[in-house]
């Protein structure tokens, strides 16, 4: 089973390969370099997650994940490139956020962060969004009971010799 966030990343590219001009252009991977002809392209990462405890009780948290959505587009004048991001960062972040199903994975969306840039440096100009989600969720770790110990021996006076074992979920 994978981690919650990767859960999250991979529904939210799902999602986006549906509702993007980027369709089977959209990827779980950090970004990279990538060729005129490759573009529209989406990278949806999950470059940081941060949790805080929510008490001295069963172990469970409060986490935020920094889901990041990274759009690439080209077009032979700026306006058009601008007008490209402005369509793509808007089916982004109007997907992620009228999707029962990624809305029904957390709490809340506690922020979001957009950043453009377009670089005119060679004939094909090149525009890029970041869109940055911050996602939050709550996790909980199942806390198991401790079997019976065995192998505890020795006596209650003087020099006493314990030992005891114990098979944890994670060892099965």
């Amino acid at each position: 089973m994978s981690l919650y966030r990767n859960q999250l990343r991979d529904k939210v590219a799902g999602l986006l390969r549906q509702t993007t001009d980027a369709q089977d252009n959209v990827l779980t991977s950090t970004p990279y370099p990538t060729e005129i002809g490759e573009l529209p392209v989406v990278f949806v990462t999950v470059p940081s997650e941060s949790a805080a405890s929510n008490g001295r009780h069963a172990p469970d948290f409060t986490r935020v994940v920094q889901l990041e959505v990274v759009a690439r587009v080209t077009a032979q004048s700026p306006a058009t490139v601008q007008a490209l991001l402005d369509r793509i960062a808007e089916d982004i972040e109007m997907s992620i956020m009228c999707s029962q199903d990624i809305m029904g994975m957390v709490q809340q969306v506690s922020s979001i962060e957009t950043e453009q840039q377009v670089s005119a440096e060679a004939a094909d100009i090149i525009g890029a969004v970041r869109l940055t989600f911050g996602m939050e969720y709550t996790q909980e770790y199942p806390v198991t009971e401790l079997g019976e110990l065995t192998g505890i021996s020795g006596a209650m006076t003087g020099a006493i010799q314990a030992g005891f074992s114990q098979t944890f979920p994670q060892e099965n």
